[in-house]
């Protein structure tokens, strides 16, 4: 007998390889069934206990999709929809005052107090 990894169905396979990502795998298959169930791999569970044997086997030696299935990937999510686009409010530029008006080299307080020394000294 080769060493060669345990084909399953699509589904099971993903299931098995999340389950493993988030428990160590026992040999104790029952225990694995339940944990299964519990995070909600159903397919894999029910897998698992129709094939004790092959899932002993695949424990040591791994698993891989078999080919008849398609396997899901990340090109199976559905593409993103572009953003909505943003509504904005037009306002009216507000009307510009005398501060707003000045000239830069006239303003501040230190222009203030030359302009008073030079109309006073």
């Amino acid at each position: 007998m080769s060493r060669e990894k345990i084909k399953v169905p699509g589904k099971v396979y993903e299931e098995l390889v999340a389950l493993q990502r988030e428990i160590h795998f026992t040999q104790d298959h029952q225990d694995t069934i339940k944990k299964a169930q519990d995070r909600g791999y159903m397919n894999a569970a029910n897998w698992i206990r129709q094939n004790e044997n092959a899932y002993k086997i695949g424990f040591a030696w791994g698993f891989e999709p078999s080919g008849d299935e398609p396997q899901g990937t990340l090109r199976d999510i559905p593409k993103r929809d572009s953003p909505a686009p943003k509504r904005t409010i037009s306002r009216p530029t507000p009307p510009q005052t005398k501060k707003a008006q000045k000239s830069p080299g006239t303003g501040g307080i230190f222009a203030s107090i030359k302009n008073w020394f030079s109309k006073h000294f």
